[in-house]
């Protein structure tokens, strides 16, 4: 018994050391990388957004940033709403470069004109993006309802997070936490406690098997009911939808979740059935549980953003860690109570307290691992503080941290203060509102039994345990969402919409620029350089009414390198457009001159144009993706509020390590 006992505490501190250089490998490996666009996003085209060519190409491609694209539709209309497009083609030796050939004209054709281009693509992390742009063919001048309605298209494509997806992502998350923590918790924490107080074994192994049974089962719908889903993404759900599905990379990694899901389902069974030795199935559980993790973590916006190796071993180790945490709180909650009740009274204290101290070990390895590449992979994926409260992904983000605090502070009361009142049967009847909440009474005082605690500690551990465990839950269920939806460094970066600047005077003059958004100050137009502007001129007497001007209205604009001067069409709204580029970065100055009412109005407005995109600065005729750079985000140094996330990496990946390795060296003296 003392053998197997001091064999038990040895492997605790092998435990610290093994997570100790996992996470300072980790971490060191995760330092050099900065926030990048998770998905699959349009970062540049040939021809580019709002161009204008000679004659119509041959083929219309379009280059991504994130992940590489599986399956892409592009449809090209021509300037007669009709389809002039074939079927697009993905390079095989770079996934972010798409190809659509487009319909050879005959001689009688009238090219000339604005073509329409909608995409929609499915990534490699298993979700679906779209979006719209348009090229001209011709000397012809934009026209502006037509340039309005495609960047409302823009505006418009879908960022909505799927329901269904975030559903079955969330408990396949849940499921697997439980499945790798909970097998492990057993064999560390459970097994040698009842042993040592002579508690069965065997009713830890009915209770325990059945647990992971049902949980096994919920890990496959969920891995069913996922891959459903992202086959949905390829076509409707028929049969040869899903051998097409199959036959991509991410279904062959679906396949492989599925493999290793019924492989947990296959062990499990034949554990309740009673064919299976208790190492067998805790040690199968756990490695089938850790392949569908692998699996999933592969096909993470991580791995398919940052790199896959990098991506891979951060976002499995996350799950790993809170595995370790939140998978043996699972078993403390509903195998632990039960044992307690089977246990002789004079046994339940030292049970319990065995129990909590070599799970604390766990806990605190799986809180470090799961703190320090949370940091990490909110470092990656969330460029700015203020994309915490701009974005669905970063309020996700930030209510999930709240309720991580929020489990915490409860797996403190059990660690410090249920532990140290179940290890002195003086402050048993000592109350407060901890001990209300929790169920504990002034009746569970010194008893006959020598003053060990009965029923009462069982309901205050069981209800304190239950609480952390479905805080916990909820977090994982943010998870899920955090999965489905883009990341803070996507949805964070927002099409540029409509600003106005007006100028008073006997007539009131309004510039109107779209897609553009006003400076701090609302004194000058901040704009994308080379993309198609609509400038809008609006006269408004002092009724709020538009005025007509009696001569042109004219547009004059002097930028770096550059002037151009164009006379303003009027609109049916009785407003004046015209849609013009800004070719040059830096200030601009732009005049606005007309005559309402017989009245002459100048007036002058600043500008400033900067490229969209740092990132890719793609030569249409030479485009290099050999490198297969998949940041997705500007070549900058990352903000302050990335390098705090980053330094917290460390810090917590340093102090819990220093924290673990002391816990389980103070517990294994302990026991001797």
């Amino acid at each position: 018994m003392q053998s197997t006992e001091s064999s038990d505490r040895r492997r605790q501190p092998r435990i610290a050391t093994v997570a100790a250089v996992a996470l300072i490998a980790i971490v060191l490996a995760a330092s050099v990388a900065t926030p990048v666009v998770a998905h699959a996003y349009l970062s540049d085209a040939d021809p580019a957004n709002g161009e204008q060519v000679e004659t119509l190409p041959e083929n219309v491609t379009l280059f991504f940033s994130g992940d590489g694209v599986q399956v892409a539709d592009v449809t090209v209309t021509g300037p007669d709403g009709e389809a002039v497009s074939g079927d697009a083609t993905i390079n095989p030796d770079d996934t972010q470069i798409v190809r659509t050939p487009l319909e050879a004209p005959t001689e009688s054709d009238d090219t000339d004109g604005m073509y329409t281009v909608e995409w929609e693509v499915f990534a490699d992390d298993g979700h679906t993006t779209s979006g719209t742009f348009f090229f001209s063919v011709g000397d012809d001048p934009l026209d502006r309802d037509a340039v309005l309605e495609a960047y409302d298209d823009e505006d418009d494509a879908d960022e909505s997070v799927p329901p269904v997806e975030t559903a079955a992502k969330g408990l396949l998350l849940v499921a697997l936490v439980a499945l790798i923590g909970g097998p492990l918790t057993a064999a560390i924490a459970v097994y040698p406690a009842a042993g040592r107080v002579g508690a069965s074994a065997q009713s830890v192994d009915r209770r325990l098997t059945r647990l992971l049974a049902g949980t096994s089962v919920l890990l496959l719908g969920s891995v069913v009911a996922l891959g459903l889903v992202q086959a949905r993404s390829v076509g409707p759900l028929v049969p040869g939808t899903l051998l097409e599905f199959a036959g991509l990379p991410l279904g062959q990694a679906w396949l492989g979740q599925l493999a290793f899901a019924a492989a947990v389902v296959a062990v499990l069974g034949a554990a309740v059935a009673g064919s299976f030795s208790r190492r067998g199935w805790l040690a199968g559980t756990v490695v089938g549980a850790v392949g569908v993790a692998g699996t999933v973590s592969w096909t993470s916006h991580s791995a398919t953003a940052i790199g896959r190796l990098q991506g891979f071993a951060v976002d499995l180790a996350h799950i790993a860690g809170a595995g370790l945490w939140v998978g043996g709180l699972v078993v403390l909650a509903l195998v632990v109570p039960p044992l307690l009740r089977d246990t002789s009274p004079a046994d339940r204290t030292a049970l319990a307290v065995d129990t909590i101290r070599r799970y604390s070990v766990l806990a605190l390895a799986g809180v470090t691992l799961a703190g320090a590449t949370g940091l990490i992979l909110a470092a990656w994926h969330v460029p700015t503080l203020e994309d915490l409260g701009e974005t669905v992904y970063g309020t996700a983000l930030s209510a999930k941290t709240l309720l991580v605090l929020l489990a915490l502070g409860l797996g403190g009361f059990t660690r410090f203060i249920l532990l140290r009142r179940l290890e002195s049967p003086t402050d048993a009847g000592r109350t407060g509102f901890g001990g209300r909440l929790f169920g504990s009474s002034s009746e569970s005082g010194v008893r006959e039994d020598g003053g060990q605690p009965g029923r009462e500690t069982i309901t205050t551990f069981r209800r304190a345990i239950i609480l952390e465990v479905g805080v916990l839950v909820v977090v994982l269920l943010l998870s899920g969402l955090l999965t489905s939806a883009p990341t803070a460094a996507v949805a964070g970066d927002d099409t540029l919409g409509s600003a106005t600047i007006e100028r008073e005077g006997e007539v009131d003059l309004a510039l109107m620029v779209t897609p553009a958004e006003g400076d701090d100050g609302g004194d000058q137009f901040l704009v994308e350089s080379g993309e198609p502007v609509v400038f809008e001129v609006a006269f408004i007497d002092d009724h709020g009414e538009s005025v007509a001007s009696d001569r042109t209205v004219r547009l004059s604009a002097a930028g770096p390198d550059d002037t151009f001067d164009v006379d303003l069409e009027e609109t049916d709204d009785g407003t004046y457009a015209t849609v013009q580029t800004l070719p040059a970065d830096g200030d601009w100055e732009l005049r606005v001159t007309g005559s309402p009412d017989g009245e002459f109005v100048s007036e002058w407005f600043d500008a400033h144009a900067s490229p969209a995109s740092d990132a890719h600065e793609h030569d249409h005729d030479e485009h290099d993706h050999d490198e297969h750079d998949h940041d997705g985000g500007p070549d900058e140094s990352p903000s302050p509020f990335v390098t705090l996330l980053q330094f917290g990496a460390v810090v917590v990946g340093v102090v819990g390590t220093v924290a673990v390795a002391l816990e389980a060296t103070r517990d294994r003296d302990r026991s001797e």
